[in-house]
């Protein structure tokens, strides 16, 4: 049974949080789609001529000097060099991804490739596995003897239900029923996904068909526990502000894809400020469980294969950027971190 189906449309204030942050609710498609690596992928080494320039990364993302970097060339890809300058270990890598399936997000240049493929561990948010959608769907439902018309009441239901029709999601009822607020706000925003795939899936299935290991750096039941452990008003108040946000949803996915693919962090991170609940408290609540706590999570658990060497990180692109961010984290740990620009 289909359970979790790709939405017509992207929304507001979720939009962010599924497309930059959540790789869980991304789709998988059934069929699996092979992939050849490109001829003459090689390996750029700094020490046979590699030209890059060092980027500040401990600036926060509203700086000047930051923002131009990152739309000089498009690419949220930086080389990580290593904190011991006499270690022997291949220098790591670590890429902004977005989680959606959009061509020219998915048409990945050489820079990326050449460094993909010839690493000996992807690390990723999650490490994608077919059994994924169930775990996802056990963690979506009520088990506790609640469900979802007890908690917003029947009018409310009613409209949620509409709504959900109205973006392609053809729940069956004995599922809908047991929503939990959170789970219906999710598939009411899911960004629309045409293929069944996204990017991350195809860096997986790139890092897989080239004898890559592949590592999660979170579990599925990480990444959803983050909403269980929301209380259940505020997860219905998130519901209600998804719903209310509906009919902007197209103008603020547009508006974020474009922000992405031209590399300019710093309009990501001002769509994402601009579409935080209104309610202050609740953003802030988000804001602390969705990045600060799970980029810490995160960064503890690349340590390892950071030390190894000749790792390649792909994460949400809003865990990059800010005093909490990755790449400040990384570069106050001692690494030095190069931006790469598209054509090296």
């Amino acid at each position: 049974m289909q359970i979790i189906l790709p939405v017509r449309h992207a929304a507001n204030p979720a939009l962010i949080i599924i497309a930059l942050f959540l790789t869980v609710f991304a789709p998988v498609s059934a069929n699996e789609t092979g992939w050849s690596p490109q001829a003459e992928i090689r390996y750029i080494d700094r020490s046979k001529g590699e030209s890059n320039q060092a980027y500040p990364v401990s600036q926060a993302p509203a700086s000047s000097q930051f923002t131009r970097r990152q739309q000089s060339d498009g690419l949220l890809l930086w080389r990580i060099e290593h904190i011991d300058r006499n270690s022997s270990a291949r220098s790591n890598y670590i890429f902004g991804t977005i989680h959606i399936d959009d061509a020219r997000v998915m048409s990945l240049p050489d820079s990326i490739l050449q460094r993909l493929l010839v690493a000996d561990t992807l690390m990723l948010e999650l490490e994608l596995s077919p059994n994924g959608s169930v775990d996802v769907l056990r963690k979506m439902l009520f088990t506790d003897g609640r469900n979802l018309t007890q908690v917003i009441g029947e009018s409310a239901f009613n409209e949620v239900n509409q709504a959900l029709i109205n973006t392609g999601n053809d729940i069956p009822d004995d599922i809908l029923t047991f929503l939990k607020p959170w789970a219906a706000m999710l598939l009411l925003i899911k960004p629309e996904n045409n293929t069944g795939t996204f990017l991350d899936k195809q860096l997986a299935d790139m890092a897989r068909n080239s004898g890559i290991k592949v590592q999660g750096l979170e579990t599925v039941n990480e990444q959803l526990s983050v909403f269980d452990e929301i209380a259940i008003e505020d997860q219905i108040s998130l519901l209600y502000s998804a719903m209310g946000t509906l009919t902007d949803k197209d103008i603020s996915y547009r508006k974020l894809l474009d922000a992405y693919l031209s590399g300019d962090m710093e309009e990501i991170v001002s769509i994402a400020n601009s579409q935080q609940p209104k309610d202050k408290r609740l953003a802030s609540l988000l804001n602390d469980k969705l990045i600060i706590s799970r980029n810490q999570k995160m960064f503890d658990r690349m340590q390892e294969q950071l030390q190894a060497g000749n790792t390649f990180i792909a994460v949400g692109a809003l865990h990059l950027p800010g005093e909490q961010g990755l790449l400040n984290k990384l570069s106050q740990a001692g690494y030095r971190l190069i931006r790469i620009d598209r054509n090296e």
